[in-house]
């Protein structure tokens, strides 16, 4: 298995059972935020752009982009009519090989039927009630689509997270939507559905972990109270990285993130390790497909970790990346 990261400077390519040292550094698309691969077609991988605070001066031409070899070279796919937008959020519909969802700033959704060679705008996501209420905490104000995730056995099943605007939910691929945020924090980075029951799913938010019972969502504490990445494994474990403090504050005092883990589907959360504490956030979480139970994770700072549950430690595979946001296995 080999990594593809997402960071400010392009894409890095590693194999971490080999080396430390990337197999391939490519610099288009300049920076990466968010990253999908399509159904069945992993060499096929979308990645999204955004002029991000902690990502240099961004992108130097479109937001979105394709890869069609496993993230060697890439082309620019960005819709006509999102080209001044980022790209917080791509999904990729887990039963249909080129269909994905992209999210963009000021809370705009695109779908594409052909691995966004075309897209169409959802208007039925424009027309929300309340939309205009939607804003962000930092100068300009600008919401955006953070989060979009399917329920794998009825992927009509769709949900939106919206920074700040809260949960929003499809039944019908895309053509409609109903607000979900009774109890919620609107501010939501991270959406995930337990495979094992889709009834339950999770959010993640600048104050803190959600759970969904029934309409309502129930807070949860964690150890960190602004909490982004979130992965549920094979083994129906949570797992989520929270850091101090907002944003703002990471650049003069650090993220002082951790790796929370829940064994009870999201009643609580306790460190993944003892003394693991990272100066840096943990932007992205994934698992290994060879390994289950294997995880790794890219932080602001630079650093590929690796952590397995039956060890005490994380360990750093990498530490001298870009800025890293986001991850994609590769056979």
């Amino acid at each position: 298995m080999r990594l593809c990261i997402g960071t400010s400077k392009g894409i890095v390519i590693i194999d971490p059972a080999r080396s430390r040292v990337p197999l391939a550094v490519v610099a288009n698309p300049s920076s990466v935020f968010c990253l999908a691969q399509s159904a069945g077609q992993p060499h096929v991988i979308y990645a999204g752009s955004v002029e991000h605070t902690h990502m240099g001066d961004g992108p130097a031409s479109g937001t979105l982009s394709r890869s069609t070899d496993g993230g060697r070279t890439w082309t620019d796919i960005t819709p006509a009519g999102a080209h001044d937008e980022g790209i917080w959020a791509v999904g990729a519909l887990p039963d249909a090989p080129g269909e994905l969802f992209i999210g963009t700033s000021h809370a705009r959704l695109f779908h594409s039927h052909d691995h966004g060679q075309n897209f169409k705008e959802c208007t039925a996501f424009l027309d929300l009630p309340g939309r205009d209420r939607w804003t962000f905490a930092r100068s300009p104000h600008i919401p955006h689509v953070r989060a979009i995730t399917f329920d794998a056995a009825d992927p009509a099943l769709m949900y939106v997270g919206v920074e700040e605007g809260g949960v929003f939910r499809s039944r019908d691929r895309g053509a409609s939507f109903e607000p979900l945020n009774k109890g919620l924090y609107p501010d939501v980075h991270s959406l995930a559905i337990d495979p094992a029951d889709p009834r339950r799913l999770y959010a993640t938010t600048g104050r803190g972990f959600y759970r969904l019972e029934g309409s309502s969502w129930k807070f949860v504490a964690t150890n960190r109270p602004y909490v982004v990445p979130l992965l549920v494994d094979r083994e129906g474990m949570l797992y989520a990285a929270g850091a101090a403090g907002a944003p703002p504050s990471w650049a003069a005092c650090g993220a002082d993130s951790m790796l929370l883990v829940s064994a009870d589907r999201g009643h609580s959360f306790k460190p993944a390790a003892a003394e693991g504490i990272w100066r840096g956030m943990i932007m992205a979480l994934l698992e290994s497909e060879v390994c289950p139970g294997e995880l790794f994770g890219v932080t602001t700072d630079g650093k590929l970790l690796h952590w397995r549950p039956q060890e005490a430690e994380v360990v750093e595979l990498a530490a001298n990346l870009p800025p890293a946001y986001a991850m994609a296995a590769l056979p």
